[in-house]
């Protein structure tokens, strides 16, 4: 692995060399990854001032429809719509997401070093897409090794401390519900930054799942399906295998949550 390699955004990462350490990163396997599944929270994320990272590991060049260079400008405008300053690419290869390869482990442990999250965000472990399936394992495997002084990466040991899965394709129980109705219309246009996935109108697209006429109505009913469980509008559920500490116990006391009988009536 070359030390100096230069990231997409034009930064070198050099042995020893970090960012100003952020508050949350989240890992997405393609561009919109993050976008769909965390978007909110993201923004949210940014609304109360925290240091917000994205790092997509693939450029997404195996997509039925657009181009890398397409899917780059638009990660960078939905981006900026939801206010994130500082977005990675792995290059990672797109359908060859691997988290037994080392060069592959190697890479995302040199950007958490870089970034120093306090808190990651990726892949829950079950998914339809092979891609996010192993785009978990791989973090979870990057998170530990991170951490290891003796571990052969740029820049100091380093860990984050929290750790939490979005929902992908695959639904789960969740550990937390976020609510995010005060930012939906971000994610939302955060999402339609992404043209070339989601509309059928450019020249030559075809279809996909991805890319139905209501595809914004279905994100909007999971999301109103998670917001109900705790009695919002809008929610983004995360998983944790750990349980949640907490030392305010205004998290438990002002935590949002249904009205008795609000699903029977």
């Amino acid at each position: 692995m070359n030390p100096e390699k230069p990231l997409p955004n034009g930064a070198v990462t050099r042995a020893g060399a970090v960012d100003s350490p952020l508050g949350l990163l989240a890992i997405g396997a393609h561009p919109d990854d993050v976008e769909i599944s965390c978007g909110g929270i993201l923004a949210l994320a940014v609304a109360q001032g925290l240091a917000v990272g994205i790092l997509d590991l693939t450029r997404g060049e195996l997509g039925t429809n657009g181009t890398p260079e397409t899917r780059g400008a638009e990660a960078e405008a939905a981006a900026r719509i939801l206010g994130v300053p500082r977005r990675w690419n792995a290059e990672l290869p797109d359908g060859g997401i691997d988290a037994g390869d080392r060069a592959q482990e190697w890479r995302v442990v040199e950007i958490l070093r870089r970034a120093r999250p306090s808190v990651i965000l990726s892949h829950y472990r079950e998914d339809r897409h092979p891609d996010h399936v192993q785009a978990s394992r791989l973090v979870d495997r990057a998170w530990y090794m991170a951490g290891l002084e003796r571990y052969d990466a740029p820049g100091p040991a380093f860990r984050p401390s929290g750790r939490y899965y979005f929902a992908s394709r695959v639904g789960f129980t969740p550990s937390v519900v976020v609510d995010v109705t005060a930012v939906w219309d971000r994610k939302r246009k955060a999402i339609a930054a992404y043209q070339s996935q989601i509309s059928r109108d450019a020249s030559g697209a075809l279809p996909t799942s991805l890319n139905e006429p209501d595809v914004l109505d279905r994100f909007e009913a999971r999301a109103r399906h998670f917001g109900s469980m705790i009695g919002v509008r809008y929610g983004e559920p995360l998983a944790s295998d750990l349980p949640i500490g907490v030392r305010a116990l205004s998290a438990l006391f002002d935590a949002p949550r249904p009205s008795p009988g609000a699903f029977t009536g």
